[in-house]
Parts: C-alpha cells; sequence; structure tokens
C-alpha cells in the first residue's frame, strides 16, 4: 500500500514536470534546429563563418538584438508589442551621446538620465495603452515616429563624436574573451528569466497575456501591471541603445533601424506567441541569435544587403506562420 501511495505521488509529481518539459524544447525546437542549419549551411558557403573571430563579432552583433527581445518578451506576453524599439535605441542613444560629450556629464549620470528616459517613454506608451485604450501596435507606432524625430532634432541629423574611451569599453571590453556587451546581454537574460518565471511579477504577466479579464477577475490590477511591463520595456530599449552607442563609438540619429523587427521576430521564432500569454527568455536570445547568424552569414556569402531586407522581411511572416502552428498543435 505505501509503495503504490509512493508511486501515485511520484507519477503526481513528476508527469507535470515533463509536461512542462516537453513544451519548453517544443518552443525551443524551432530556433535550436533552424541556428544548426544555418550554421552548417554559411559554414558550407565561406568557411570565415566558422572562425573565432567570427564569432567573436557574432557575440557583439547579438547583443543589442538580445537585449530588445528580452524586453519585448514581456510586453508580447501580454498580448502587446512595441514597434518603437528602434527608434527608442537612437533616442536614447543620442541623449546619452549629448550629454557626455556636449555636456560633459559624468558617464554614470549619463547612463541613469538614459535609463530613466526609457522608462518615461516606456511610461508614455503604457500610459496610451491603458488610460486612453489606444491598441499597442498604435501606441508604439505613435512613439517610433516622436521617437525618430526627436532623435534627429538633437543634433539636426548630424551623428555625435568624441565618446569617453572609458564609456567605450562598456561594449568594446572584453572578459574571458567574451565581449562585454555580450556579458550585459547574458546576465539580463538571467534576471529576465528569474523575473518571468519565478516571480509574482512574471506570474501576472503571462496570467494577463492568457485572458486579462480572467486576471482582473482575480484580483490582478491589470492597468497598473500593464503600466509596469511597459516602463520595463522602455528601460531595456535604452539600455540597448547605451551598449549601442558605446559599441559604435558615436551616435547617429537614424541607428537602430530595423531593430523591433528584428526583436519581435526573435521573441516568436524563440517560442513566444504574439497572442500573449506565453514566452521564455531563452527562447527569446536563441531567436536574437538566429537573426544575428542570418544577417552575419549573408553579408560573408556576399549577398546584397537589399536581399537581407528581403530575407527579414521573409522571416518576420515566417515567424508569425510558426506561432500560429505551435497554437493549432
Amino acid at each position: 500500500m505505501v509503495q503504490s501511495v509512493n508511486e501515485s505521488n511520484f507519477r503526481t509529481e513528476t508527469l507535470p514536470r515533463l509536461g512542462k518539459l516537453t513544451q519548453f524544447l517544443r518552443q525551443l525546437a524551432f530556433a535550436l534546429i533552424s541556428i544548426i542549419v544555418l550554421i552548417v549551411v554559411f559554414g558550407m558557403l565561406n568557411q570565415r563563418f566558422l572562425s573565432g573571430a567570427n564569432w567573436y563579432n557574432i557575440a557583439q552583433q547579438v547583443a543589442v538584438i538580445a537585449i530588445l527581445a528580452i524586453g519585448q518578451t514581456f510586453i508580447i506576453a501580454t498580448a502587446g508589442i512595441d514597434i518603437s524599439q528602434g527608434s527608442v535605441v537612437a533616442l536614447t542613444s543620442m541623449v546619452c551621446a549629448l550629454a557626455m560629450v556636449n555636456f560633459h556629464v559624468p558617464i554614470i549620470v549619463a547612463i541613469a538620465i538614459t535609463l530613466l528616459l526609457g522608462a518615461v517613454i516606456g511610461a508614455i506608451i503604457g500610459l496610451a495603452v491603458v488610460a486612453l485604450g489606444v491598441p499597442p501596435f498604435i501606441a508604439s507606432l505613435g512613439m517610433l515616429a516622436t521617437a525618430l524625430g526627436l532623435a534627429l532634432l538633437t543634433t539636426n541629423g548630424s551623428p555625435v563624436f568624441g565618446l569617453p574611451d572609458a564609456f567605450q569599453e562598456i561594449s568594446q571590453g572584453t572578459v574571458l574573451g567574451l565581449p562585454n556587451m555580450a556579458w550585459i546581454a547574458i546576465l539580463l537574460a538571467l534576471i529576465a528569466a528569474y523575473l518571468l518565471n519565478k516571480t509574482r511579477f512574471g506570474r501576472y504577466t503571462l496570467a494577463i497575456g492568457s485572458n486579462a479579464e480572467a486576471a482582473r477577475r482575480v484580483g490582478i490590477d491589470v492597468p497598473r501591471h500593464l503600466l509596469l511591463v511597459y516602463i520595463l520595456g522602455g528601460t531595456i530599449s535604452a539600455l540597448a541603445g547605451i551598449i549601442y552607442v558605446a559599441y559604435t563609438a558615436a551616435a547617429q540619429p537614424t541607428s537602430g533601424g530595423n531593430y523591433e523587427l528584428y526583436a519581435i521576430a526573435a521573441v516568436v521564432i524563440g517560442g513566444g506567441s504574439l497572442f500573449g500569454g506565453v514566452g521564455t527568455i531563452l527562447g527569446s536570445v536563441l531567436g536574437a541569435l538566429l537573426m544575428t547568424i542570418l544577417k552575419n552569414g549573408t553579408q560573408l556569402a556576399g549577398i546584397s544587403p537589399y536581399v537581407e531586407q528581403v530575407i527579414l522581411g521573409v522571416v518576420v511572416v515566417g515567424a508569425v506562420y510558426v506561432d500560429n502552428l505551435r497554437r493549432k498543435i
């Protein structure tokens, strides 16, 4: 009798865990298989693709997209979307650079101001969604145009040079063979994964994306939580802007173009759903890696950057199609 009870308890505890593991692996399968296929194909097309120097470049290139994808994961998990990320990267990178170069603000203060700006931008989008009832796509579309316009206005479209060497070290430095910007993305991913999977904030985020009305009925303050999610997303986009400008050593008002498309595609490829309620940080990072490998590999293969834009569009549509297939399984 004791043995049968123990076996019953084992099944009760183990089967849900196996189910969750199976679901998790299924979410990541498309990204993992696609990454392996791309590595094989691009490695055959150009031997330089597999070199250590090129993978160091990939580690640098993936950092900004991965950071944006992490922020996008929380927003998409609520059944929202933020298409302003690229423009926010441009605006925040310009503000950060101007603060240090033109106003001689200390590096740490410039970073704090930039992160605060990102939080304010996220709050504006969030308030438009929860207070005015504007759909997330339209609210972030308005911010896309506004942020891009402000980025151009700051210097009348001119780039900003002369960033302090210590600031550039944030992205260009190296620890244990990996660029600092990659380590920052890894650290953020670990924090975000814990926040999404192990905290009340993460549970509320997924619950709202699954069924906002049901979440409201069980006592979740949906408007307040959505506002916090968009503030978090804006802050993370500002962090991406800081990392980007430290990497390029110059602030360009038109930088960040198409980054929001890469981030959205990365989230969906990594198992997130545009219908909300589903999302994994690891999956989003793998999706960002896939997008970076695709971009890097096409460049090494000598494929025109115009063709690369076509491929990006196909990948975004394909990612949504895969999302629909996953929902039917």
